[in-house]
């Protein structure tokens, strides 16, 4: 007998319903067999070319002697080490499956049906996609002309339904930042019932000196919580380790919502051993400004609008379709990102700080394609 199929959207949540999966593309081996191409260079997600060093390698190694074991389900050691590190109480720190993870966690702590979470329109998509699946209602606040917060608006939007605010600093995908003296009038009038996210996952990159330093706001602000990440120029993206910072009430009612193991072995090892070699952060931050102010000499040189950028990567206009423009520059073996997903226009593109190499590359591509 055969039996009836499952209408499966039926028992589903509405949230899950109405949400697109987040696309992250095909994996660089598969792109490479079917176009046939000996090599590829990938500027569109954002890493660190650089890769891990010598030293958080030596220490995954060494762990991953014991992955028949469960890892540490409290991440003890990797908190005592980056509570030094920051000069914070252990009590205030949260491990996350990347800072992605910390971002549900906050979602689904704070946020119940009927209750909001206000963000930008054109930040990282992953607050939308996180709102969407938990059927909670989603704010969107787009940026200013010069592709930045709208803090007032950000603000204006904050209601007596809204449970947090998600402010992406520098934000993804446009590189942008806001100051300080922004964030202090921000933080000034919102309610303090109403949580706000910094998520600072290229914290380590920024180098203008009007950066807000956010630790030193924690204790004036009870309602601020930090996001930051090993992933970006720590090349720990394949590892997924990232972390919040709040008040320590807040983050022990957050340790509820966080499933047991969510941190691996080796992630655990290789966060430690980058903050015991804290001191490669400002050459790989040096290098990516180097490279970045040069990209940004030569994309304008071939007619493209760039982003003032405080991150490792630029996101590039012109008059040219970049959804088209992507799938030439792949044809060619470089990897750029389309910013159609994020609402930014049809001419719109995000391209990764590479190794010089990879950048020339990318550059050679475009001077052929556009020309």
């Amino acid at each position: 007998m055969t039996k009836k199929a499952l209408d499966f959207q039926a028992l589903l949540r509405p949230g899950i319903i109405k949400t697109r999966p987040y696309s992250p593309g095909k994996p660089v081996a598969e792109v490479q067999r079917e176009l046939g191409l000996d090599s590829i260079v990938k500027l569109a997600s954002n890493e660190n070319p650089e890769g891990p060093l010598p030293a958080v390698l030596e220490a995954i190694t060494t762990a991953a002697m014991e992955i028949n074991r469960y890892p540490d389900a409290a991440c003890y050691e990797l908190t005592q080490s980056l509570a030094k590190h920051l000069d914070v109480s252990p009590s205030s720190l949260i491990f996350g499956n990347g800072s992605n993870e910390v971002i549900d966690i906050l979602i689904r702590a704070l946020v119940s049906p009927g209750e909001n979470v206000v963000y930008s329109e054109h930040s990282f998509i992953v607050y939308a996609l996180a709102t969407q699946v938990h059927f909670e209602s989603g704010i969107a606040v787009p940026l200013t002309t010069g592709d930045r917060h709208d803090l007032p608006a950000m603000a204006a939007a904050v209601n007596d339904k809204t449970k947090l605010v998600i402010i992406c600093n520098p934000n993804n995908p446009t590189g942008t930042y806001n100051t300080v003296a922004e964030l202090d009038t921000f933080l000034a009038s919102i309610p303090d019932q109403v949580i706000v996210a910094m998520d600072e996952a290229y914290y380590e990159y920024v180098t203008a000196d009007d950066y807000p330093q956010t630790l030193a706001m924690l204790s004036a602000h009870p309602n601020l919580v930090l996001l930051r990440t090993f992933s970006k120029i720590h090349s720990l993206a394949g590892l997924r380790v990232g972390y919040g910072v709040g008040h320590p009430d807040l983050i022990g009612e957050l340790h509820k919502t966080r499933e047991p193991f969510n941190v691996n072995m080796l992630s655990q090892a290789a966060g430690i051993a980058c903050l015991e070699n804290w001191h490669e952060v400002a050459g790989r931050r040096d290098r990516n400004r180097a490279e970045l102010d040069r990209m940004v000499i030569e994309l304008e040189t071939l007619g493209l609008e760039t982003v003032p950028s405080e991150t490792n990567f630029i996101l590039v206009r012109g008059q040219v379709n970049a959804g088209q423009l992507a799938a030439d520059l792949l044809q060619k073996g470089v990897i750029v990102r389309p910013m159609h997903a994020f609402g930014l226009g049809d001419g719109a593109m995000r391209i990764s700080i590479g190794l010089p190499a990879e950048n020339n590359r990318c550059l050679e591509a475009l001077k052929e394609i556009l020309n």
